[in-house]
């Protein structure tokens, strides 16, 4: 599952996901109607936080950064060049 996007590449083996019968699905919430919208929130909070919660799935981290190299990490997000989140660290 991916949350976001990127144009960075992201190999894909169809041999693999043709193996195990999966599908690769691709929506936006962008052009959805408002309600729309609230519906899938709701879906997802139901649905896929426990997921994150249990360890089933995280988070791709590409990048943690101190807060002083904001500039940065925004240098690499306007690249299009990371998979996964960049994070700025404040501690």
């Amino acid at each position: 599952m991916i949350i976001g996007g990127s144009t960075a590449p992201a190999p894909l083996d169809l041999g693999l996901l043709m193996s195990k019968r999966a599908s690769v699905t691709a929506t936006m919430l962008r052009a959805r109607p408002a309600h729309q919208k609230a519906e899938i929130i709701a879906g997802v909070t139901r649905d896929v936080l426990p997921l994150f919660e249990s360890g089933a799935i995280h988070v791709v981290v590409d990048t943690v950064l101190p807060i002083e190299e904001a500039a940065r990490a925004h240098r690499l997000m306007e690249s299009r060049g990371t998979v996964g989140k960049v994070i700025l660290d404040n501690s």
